[in-house]
């Protein structure tokens, strides 16, 4: 979910252009977690409610820091350190709560992603009452940084009497870059960053905007000479680590940009002692800067700016998506919100996501058999052998067709879809993945790699998302809920007892002697299956979204994506223990397109 949410494109970037590659070198892999965001038309979003509290509290804490640096006119009224020490002590209290609720699903991550552009708008909403603060916001990076690098490590410690937080290792590099690149606190936005005014005023970057300009122009100008006399080194690197940009496109002046602040075509330009290496050494603004021992400094500086400022650009591509809830929200507000199937992300002091009950389709596989033969004479080794070959060829339908592998079970396993992110045509999906699932095993029976037989049971409902902690920091993200059970229920009766002469048997397993697959329920509600059992509210999704046909058989529709007529028949109405009612079943069965 991380890498869709933070990879931007190379058509609407201003420093970035590697794609994935990219941004697993800026901050490593697996990436720093997010939550699933929700749709809104066709963007995804973060919707957030931070409470008002903490708003004004870091108001006020900015206040303060203006007016420590000299700033007049950037609060209506008296700040000073005991506008800091409350704000260190809510925010504090936030923090933990935070950490808390995250179980490394990323909402320490969006949290620190909501709460620097609170402070970054805030700033940029003075600047217009306040003429100086322009520049002047530029000299508070010391400050912020010190403070929001301890209040992050503070965090990590609860309080006297409280236990320690149940949360996994999780990649803190987007914390990092947020705290410690000097931009996120004080830029809205990497498209409105005045970079020579940044460069001007800002403490964290050691080099001076005449001399990186004085730089990047000379790189700039090497990197098109090269390009233009087909330097076989540049042009290898650009295709490799700017996948983004095509090559006919290379000679733009943003795409130039973009290559030269590229680390690894950066570190190839620099390291030409004949080329621009040589250039850079005649400058007389440059030379100077050597003269004055500030030489290796200023390079050092430009690697890191370089690097910061795609880091940014990133962080900002995955914050425009933070959608804030006005601090006058109230619980009706929050409320309405969640009756739609919404999840608000909540920062206070008890933070929470808000509405973890999503709806999902639940599908389990059950292969039939498995317990028998496990008591046969087969060794333990064949056997784990006969499942990997079962298991390995359905994996990649599943992904086909978006579907996340929840749980093995043994002898099953439970797919979902809409978890993370929820599609109108999953339900579709699922089906289509059923059936292909079950002609994948059909032809290892044909073929004598298997003698198992499988039930597919697929049901859709509301489920709540739930992330348990395991060995070694490790998560263990599953749902749960009256829905799974249910589809549990539809895949795994494949069997009854019946009492002949006053003994409990068991009715033999195999429905179909011939190999094929059938779903039925008997008279007395028991429901027996070797094919795929669908349940009506999933029924119910499918006629919504599908022209379905109905014929004699069923309801038929006609599938492109895998090339088979789908039948879908009422199977009965099957009982099941713990449930009150009976539950109408209904048989999916297919046939190649005529």
């Amino acid at each position: 979910m991380s890498a869709s949410l933070l990879v931007k494109d190379a058509a609407t970037s201003r420093f970035v252009a590697g794609g994935l590659a990219e941004v697993e070198a800026l901050f490593g892999s697996p990436l720093p977690a997010l939550p699933a965001p929700e749709r809104d038309g066709d963007q995804r979003v973060f919707l957030v409610h931070t409470h008002a509290r903490l708003r004004s509290l870091l108001a006020r804490y900015l206040g303060a820091l203006l007016a420590q640096i000299g700033i007049a006119g950037a609060t209506r009224g008296p700040s000073g350190a005991s506008d800091v020490a409350e704000y260190e002590e809510g925010l504090g209290r936030v923090l933990r709560a935070v950490r808390a609720a995250d179980r490394s699903q990323g909402l320490l991550n969006l949290f620190w992603l909501a709460h620097s552009r609170d402070a970054a708008e805030h700033l940029r909403g003075l600047e217009k009452q306040v003429p100086d603060l322009g520049r002047g916001k530029l000299s508070l990076f010391p400050l912020l940084q010190s403070f929001y690098r301890r209040m992050n490590e503070a965090s990590r410690v609860p309080p006297d009497g409280e236990p320690a937080a149940a949360v996994a290792a999780d990649n803190p590099a987007l914390i990092h870059s947020l705290i410690d690149d000097g931009f996120a606190f004080t830029e809205v936005s990497v498209d409105t960053l005045d970079l020579g005014a940044f460069l001007a005023s800002n403490k964290r970057y050691r080099i001076a905007p005449e001399v990186f300009y004085e730089i990047q122009s000379l790189l700039v100008r090497d990197a098109e000479r090269r390009l233009r006399e087909g330097d076989r080194g540049l042009l290898a690197r650009a295709s490799r680590h700017l996948p983004g940009i095509p090559r006919e496109h290379y000679l733009k002046p943003g795409s130039l940009v973009k290559l030269v602040l590229s680390e690894p075509i950066l570190t190839y330009l620099l390291a030409d002692p004949f080329g621009a290496g040589a250039r850079l050494a005649a400058s007389p603004r440059l030379r100077a800067e050597a003269e004055r021992g500030r030489g290796g400094e200023a390079f050092g500086a430009l690697l890191d700016l370089a690097a910061g400022l795609r880091r940014f650009e990133i962080v900002c591509h995955a914050r425009d998506r933070v959608t804030p809830l006005g601090a006058a929200s109230t619980t009706r507000d929050l409320e309405e919100k969640t009756s739609r199937g919404l999840r608000v992300y909540e920062f206070g002091e008890s933070a929470q996501v808000l509405n973890q009950a999503v709806p999902a389709t639940i599908l389990f596989l059950d292969l039939r058999g498995f317990t028998r033969t496990a008591e046969g004479q087969i060794s333990e080794r064949d056997l784990t052998r006969e499942l990997y070959a079962v298991f390995d060829a359905f994996v990649p339908i599943i992904e086909r067709f978006g579907g996340t592998v929840d749980k093995y079970l043994g002898d099953g396993m439970m797919v979902t879809w809409g978890a993370g992110r929820a599609d109108e045509l999953d339900p579709l999906n699922a089906v289509r993945a059923a059936v292909l699932c079950q002609s994948s095993l059909q032809r290892s029976r044909e073929t004598g790699r298997t003698w198992f037989k499988m039930g597919i049971a697929i049901h859709h409902g509301r489920v709540y998302l739930a992330r348990f902690i395991g060995g070694a920091g490790s998560v263990h993200a599953t749902v749960i809920g009256r829905n799974v059970n249910i589809a549990g229920r539809l895949s795994s009766a494949d069997r009854r007892r019946l009492v002949v002469d006053g003994e409990e048997i068991e009715e033999p397993e195999e429905l179909n002697e011939t190999g094929g697959r059938e779903v039925r329920v008997n008279a007395d509600g028991t429901l027996l299956n070797e094919g795929i059992a669908i349940s009506r509210e999933t029924l119910v999704e499918l006629e919504t979204h599908l022209a379905l046909v109905h014929t004699d058989r069923g309801m038929e529709y006609e599938d492109e994506a895998i090339d088979r007529r789908l039948v879908i028949r009422y199977a009965g109405d099957a009982k099941f223990k713990g449930l009150r009612s009976s539950m109408p079943v209904y048989a999916v069965d297919d046939e190649a397109r005529g």
